[in-house]
């Protein structure tokens, strides 16, 4: 008896374990020893498929027997392994490069976004594409970067057609926005209803609002890292785009087979010939340049020389009396940076990225009558550099992350010249040019303590240098996440930020006219503190990514100004800003579909945003202009055909804040002559316009796939159902009673656009 149950619990016990469950992990690499991220491991005959993370890792649970692994990556020969799983166990993959390897944008097309965001631990992270950007309809049918990113969570727009962006309850310039490494202080174009970004340039588009790594810092709400083609052109490429606004022009020219290529993008707009077929005259036009030559010597070294210039011109004349003594006013402003990028692999997993850069923005405004003539200009240009290492399997498990960087800001912030007698009541004056240094120094290290647990730990000191004055701000910066299962991950982040110069502005939007000023002995650094805890769901088979975020934020030595300041004009504004605190939190939803024929996202943001200055609203808390409860916008496109693919926006935003008069009074004027008529005003930001919604549709109809010329017309209409969004109030007077009333005037009805875009 005792031997047969003996036999009994043998062979139970060998099927419970023949039964048990096996992990196989691994990492994939190229031949360099660079991670592959997003490669396709399948294991047979189980059928399952995963994708790797960043950092080139992949875990499948299996089950005891014969396996075969087959690793596969665009650009890269298939790799196969026969084994026999007994346990778990660890391998280690090299794949070897193709020959005829596919260009980059091929790879783009491919590439899972979405899963590569979901595989990280960064939270609070958004990436599009050029395919995204240019396939849906927005104003006038230009395709917008700002645009598009205002319709994804925790992003709020400004009024309606401006390009501010206003980050989970930030102000619009404490983000920092980077095109090819080099920071874009105005991002707006035809004063703030399109942005600088060509999108014919574009390659990828990253959007980081909280979780920030350490390599990151200088603001406090978003880094917005805006990427332009990198990969050398195997053939020349010459596409275009004429609209009824602007026109662009793209060519791409290789210049050694394999090693070296430029391209070359421009765009010009022609509004002022539309609106004179109209018989009106608005004598303005915008241009960009982009170009960047792009060389690739061997397998370890790959350079980038990036260039940018844009701007903005009016000239405008008005001769009312038709005697030719009119006024002539002209506007110029402009942004111009160059960046250099080398990028060096080394042994063992060591790679090195070096970027050095210069950027300026300036604007020159000019009015003339006559004899008199007023002038006021304003320019920043910055000069700087940064050095990042990053290694691999660092004690045979972590990836190490670490580097310098240095800014200098140099700042004209006002400078009035006058002449006639208007000089009189506007003096010729001059702000003092400023000038301060920004250091960082910075270091991350990303590793799994435990099973499912990835750690990134980071740390960034940085450092303002002012001619007598140093600020020193510790950073630190930490993200996890734990895998729940396959398709489902939790992940957490803190991140304290530090931000060195600022934007001073008393208007509702920002205007070209704005003016940045960095830190002084008496204006203190911005800092904040933000946690942020995230529920992500993704499944690589059919593309759909869920996201459920939640986010608190607070803000301190917020700039401000006291009540009635007009910095319009003004060279002595420095000693009228105060400096405040803020907080901001909401939960912000996302579900988003980019494979197939159907494609898309639906988003929605909760959030709120208040301030409090000593000097204002008698010291109490108050809600921020840009304190929008609701956010919600969502995007579809539909190819019907190979040939036929439709568009549609729709987007809800609650109305902006505004300080109401709700009463006035008369007092005796100071000259005994008669009454001044003093408004009283509600508390500050205690009002918002309407909510608003609109729709957007584009129908986009192409040739033939496969022809060497390739062509499509985009047309469709913005604001289909005519409901105009309110951009500002008016005061109006009953003319029987004296009783004042608000208005909410409109801006952009019902707008028909068509393009046509051509590829050869």
């Amino acid at each position: 008896m005792n031997r047969w149950f003996c036999l009994f619990f043998c062979f139970f016990a060998l099927n419970e374990a023949a039964a048990q469950s096996i992990k196989l992990k691994g990492r994939i690499n190229n031949l360099q020893g660079e991670t592959l991220p997003s490669a396709q491991v399948s294991l047979f005959p189980d059928s399952i498929t995963v994708l790797t993370d960043l950092n080139g890792r992949f875990s499948i649970e299996t089950k005891r027997g014969n396996k075969q692994l087959i690793i596969s990556f665009v650009g890269y020969e298939s790799h196969r392994i026969h084994f026999y799983a007994t346990k778990d166990s660890t391998v280690t993959v090299k794949l070897k490069e193709q020959l005829n390897q596919l260009n980059a944008v091929v790879v783009e097309d491919v590439r899972d976004r979405q899963q590569e965001i979901f595989n990280n631990n960064q939270t609070s992270t958004n990436v599009l594409t050029k395919e995204e950007i240019t396939g849906i309809p927005v104003l006038m049918g230009e395709a917008d970067v700002i645009k598009t990113l205002q319709l994804l969570p925790g992003t709020v727009r400004g009024v309606e057609g401006s390009s501010d962006l206003f980050v989970r309850g930030g102000a619009a310039d404490q983000n920092l926005v980077l095109l090819d490494g080099a920071p874009v202080y105005n991002t707006s174009h035809l004063f703030g209803f399109l942005s600088v970004f060509n999108p014919d340039i574009l390659d990828k588009v990253e959007s980081i609002n909280g979780g920030f790594p350490a390599h990151y810092g200088g603001r406090l709400s978003s880094i917005l890292n805006v990427n332009t083609g990198n990969t050398v052109a195997d053939r020349t490429n010459i596409s275009g785009d004429i609209g009824l606004i602007s026109s662009r022009l793209f060519l791409e020219q290789p210049l050694v087979k394999d090693k070296a290529s430029f391209w070359i993008g421009g765009r010009r707009t022609y509004i002022d010939r539309v609106v004179q077929l109209v018989g009106e005259e608005l004598p303005y036009f915008f241009y960009d340049v982009n170009a960047k030559l792009i060389l690739d010597p061997d397998e370890r070294n790959h350079f980038e020389i990036s260039y940018y210039g844009g701007e903005d011109v009016l000239d405008f004349f008005r001769d009312r009396n038709n005697d030719g003594n009119g006024i002539i006013t002209t506007y110029e402003s402009g942004n111009n940076s160059q960046s250099f990028i080398w990028k060096r692999t080394f042994a063992r997993g060591l790679k090195s990225e070096l970027t050095a850069m210069r950027s300026k923005y300036k604007y020159d405004i000019r009015n003339i009558f006559e004899d008199n003539q007023l002038l006021a200009s304003s320019n920043i240009e910055d000069y700087g550099g940064k050095w990042t290492f990053t290694k691999d399997s660092l004690f045979s498990k972590g990836t190490l992350k670490t580097g310098i960087e240095w800014i200098r800001h140099a700042v004209s912030p006002n400078v009035i010249n006058t002449t006639g007698f208007i000089a009189e009541f506007f003096e010729s004056n001059t702000t003092s040019a400023k000038s301060a240094h920004e250091i960082a120094a910075y270091a991350e290290y990303s590793w799994m303590p435990i099973e499912r647990l990835n750690v990134a730990a980071g740390f960034r000191g940085s450092l303002g240098v002012l001619e007598n004055k140093k600020y020193f701000n510790p950073e630190p910066r930490i993200s996890a996440r734990y895998e729940l299962n396959k398709d489902q991950a939790l992940k957490l982040s803190y991140s304290r930020m530090s931000q060195y110069i600022h934007r001073i502005s008393n208007s509702a939007i920002s205007m070209p006219t704005d003016i940045w000023y960095p830190v002084t002995d008496s204006i203190k650094p911005q800092t904040s503190h933000q946690v942020a805890l995230a529920w992500q769901w993704a499944k690589s088979d059919s593309r759909i990514f869920l996201s459920i975020e939640s986010y608190y934020k607070t803000m301190q030595q917020l700039i401000g100004y006291e009540e009635g300041t007009n910095l319009f004009l003004n060279t002595d504004f420095e000693s009228q800003l105060i400096q405040g605190k803020g907080r901001a939190y909401g939960f912000e939803f996302l579900i988003k579909k980019d494979a197939g024929r159907f494609t898309g996202w639906i988003s929605y943001t909760l959030s709120w945003s208040s301030r409090q200055f000593n000097d204002i609203n008698n010291g109490d808390w108050f809600r921020a202009r840009y304190d929008r409860r609701h956010n919600g916008a969502i995007v579809m496109q539909y190819a019907l055909s190979k040939r036929f693919s439709t568009s549609f926006v729709w987007e809800y935003i609650s109305g902006s804040r505004f300080t109401p008069v709700t009463g006035q009074y008369t007092v005796v004027a100071p000259t005994l002559t008669g009454v001044d008529v003093i408004p009283v005003f509600a508390p500050i930001n205690s009002v918002k316009l309407a909510d608003t919604h609109r729709l957007d549709i584009g129908i986009k109809f192409r040739n033939k796939p496969g022809r060497k010329f390739q062509w499509h017309w985009f047309a469709g209409v913005y604001n289909i159902y005519n409901r105009a969004t309110p951009i500002g109030i008016v005061i109006s007077e009953d003319e029987t009673d004296g009783s004042l009333s608000y208005e909410q005037p409109g801006l952009f009805g019902l707008l028909p656009f068509i393009s046509y875009g051509f590829k050869l």
